[in-house]
């Protein structure tokens, strides 16, 4: 069945329900341990804050773009109750331009959504601002299987397994993985997903 927008911006919608993808994933939550004090960090495709909010939690200075307002409303929404306070953008991830120097960039499961080239150039841009000893987290899904029916008009560019890797020449891969994701969303919507995962670690040196 085809929606005319993705079931994530109905749970966006309501305010005081779950996150549309659930708690930080285990690997931002390591992360979290490793940074430095007051470590300025940017989530691309941040949702409804599920990263953002826990990493604002820890003391983080935190910029969170989506390109949905109903997103950055309840991450908001979310921020305030919880008393963090977080910078936030409501911008097409095709119109961003990623400059700054940060230690942790965040792309979990946004880059898919647009075209190759717009991908292509931020994993570059995200790189260029990553600082030396710094860290980048990005999550895709692949076109290992089909994407579910419902979300195929929003996928604008799947990956292929090991884009990521050879994307990240260079770097320190700490965790690299391709698996099938099963997950349920609010609406009793199931999908099945091929996802690669990477952490990679900037060298301390300037090379990038």
């Amino acid at each position: 069945m085809q929606r005319s927008r993705p079931f994530w911006e109905d749970a966006y919608d309501d305010l005081d329900g779950p996150g549309a993808f659930g708690p930080p994933s285990a690997e931002i939550v390591e992360l979290a341990k490793l940074l430095p004090p007051k470590s300025c960090i940017l989530d691309l495709g941040c949702g409804d804050g599920r990263h953002a909010t826990y990493l604002a939690d820890h003391d983080f200075f935190v910029t969170a773009i989506d390109v949905s307002p109903g997103a950055i409303r309840k991450l908001q929404y979310n921020a305030l109750r919880q008393g963090v306070v977080i910078e936030t953008v409501v911008r097409d991830l095709r119109d961003v331009a990623i400059d700054g120097n940060y230690d942790l960039i965040i792309a979990h499961g946004c880059l898919h959504l647009v075209e190759h080239e717009h991908s292509s150039r931020l994993l570059r841009e995200m790189k260029a601002a990553t600082k030396a000893g710094g860290y980048n987290v990005v999550a895709v899904f692949t076109d290992a299987i089909d994407p579910p029916e419902d979300l195929q008009p929003f996928m604008r560019g799947l990956f292929r397994e090991g884009d990521l890797v050879r994307a990240y020449a260079g770097w320190q891969i700490k965790k690299s993985c391709s698996y099938v994701l099963e997950d349920d969303h609010p609406g009793g919507i199931h999908h099945h997903h091929a996802v690669d995962k990477l952490v990679a670690k900037r060298p301390d040196s300037n090379s990038a």
